[in-house]
């Protein structure tokens, strides 16, 4: 093992620096919108713009990948996440942030697939699923200390988009310098949404609804600290608790779900993040630790969904593990697409509050859907234990050696 991270360690200080940059742009962009008059509403439209600009590039990107190599398609790929990071600092408009945001989702779809393929190229089968434990904590944990670094800017000045812009652009280096030989081309997917859908409807409706609470947590979570009476330092550690939340909770749940029936671990995740978000309505206003608290528990929750539901998916059907991925993904990006439309309207017409009612509302959705199907359908519990997959590409399968159970 010690072997394999020697040689992938290039491509793990890359995501790593790639990922603190995208963390920073996250929380920049909406404090730096919200400062400039915009409404919830705006907000939210250039945030689900970025969600479509990500599926567009998980269909698209493996074609040019597979045109111009990995290197050269990291490095395009870089190039327009920077040039779109530094024109929305430039041009504060929403029509020009729709498209700036569109092309930063889809340079951020190609540039998680080229490390993903790439560590799936050159990482063993028996280690693959230590690589991506690996791998996805370096995910979350960049994107925490991305969140931090908002502390060390002016929300209002440009200070944070250009620290942001020289992270993006510093992960070229270790891509730019790696021994590493290119890897295999990405193959072509082939989308198949019926027959997931038939396979597994809890998979189907809970990542849908999972994206639509976590893209409102991603697009609006500084505005909402914002309007919790948090200040642009304050903001960054209430992202960096969300997702620090969903870093140590996946583990042990996707343990949990290895040794029982995965619609009864969806449905108590969801029936619990439902209670946290119910209790966050009520409480979360009294106090910044309340606040802190609900976040926490709030990320611990619902961010793990989205793997149970590609785990349980793949139990449930035939496809292989990339095709099972694909369609997750896809299902979960237009949840996200969504979800932050709808936050932005409830929190124009009520308070900041209401993200915690709609989580509460969603995640109940998600419970509800997951305990009916299992009445409903009876299926056997023998199923193959799955590494936790990160939410990035469905390129990431690949670094799962599981195949998936009739």
């Amino acid at each position: 093992m010690l072997g394999t991270l020697t040689r992938i360690t290039t491509l793990l200080v890359a995501a790593s620096i790639l990922l603190a940059g995208h963390g920073l742009q996250l929380i920049a962009l909406p404090v730096h919108a919200q400062l400039s008059g915009w409404s919830a509403a705006q907000i939210g439209l250039t945030g689900s713009f970025y969600f479509l600009g990500f599926i567009a590039g998980c269909v698209l990107n493996p074609a040019v990948v597979s045109s111009v190599g990995h290197i050269r398609a990291f490095m395009v790929m870089a190039a327009v996440a920077t040039v779109a990071l530094l024109g929305a600092s430039l041009f504060v408009s929403v029509w020009a942030w729709m498209v700036f945001r569109l092309a930063t989702g889809f340079a951020l779809a190609g540039l998680y697939m080229v490390i993903e393929s790439w560590l799936s190229d050159v990482s063993p089968r028996r280690q693959r699923g230590s690589v991506l434990a690996i791998y996805t904590m370096i995910c979350l944990l960049g994107m925490a200390l991305g969140q931090a670094l908002m502390a060390l800017g002016t929300p209002g000045g440009l200070e944070l988009f250009i620290l942001a812009a020289i992270l993006i652009t510093i992960a070229i280096v270790p891509i730019g310098l790696t021994k590493l030989p290119s890897p295999q081309p990405i193959p072509f997917i082939r989308f198949t949404p019926r027959k997931m859908i038939a396979a597994s409807r809890v998979a189907v409706g809970c990542a849908f609804l999972a994206g639509m609470v976590t893209s409102a947590f991603w697009t609006l979570g500084p505005l909402l600290g914002t309007a919790f009476g948090l200040e642009s330092g304050q903001i960054g550690v209430m992202m960096s608790l969300g997702i620090l939340g969903g870093a140590v909770s996946q583990l042990p749940i996707g343990r949990l779900s290895d040794r029982t029936d995965r619609r009864i671990v969806i449905g108590c995740v969801a029936s619990i993040g439902a209670i946290v978000a119910a209790v966050g309505f009520v409480f979360a206003s009294t106090s910044h630790g309340a606040f802190y608290t609900s976040i926490f528990l709030l990320g611990a929750t619902m961010m793990p969904i989205y793997a149970l539901c590609i785990a349980h998916a793949s139990d449930s059907s035939e496809l292989t593990m990339v095709e099972v991925t694909s369609v997750i993904l896809m299902i979960h990006s237009i949840g996200s697409i969504i979800g932050p439309l709808i936050v932005a309207g409830l929190i124009a017409a009520t308070n900041a509050t209401s993200y915690f009612a709609y989580s509460a509302v969603c995640l109940a959705l998600a419970a509800f859907w997951s305990f009916f199907r299992l009445v409903v359908i009876e299926r056997p519990r023998e199923h193959a234990a799955q590494a936790i997959l990160p939410r990035t590409t469905q390129a990431v399968a690949e670094l799962t050696n599981e195949q998936p159970s009739d």
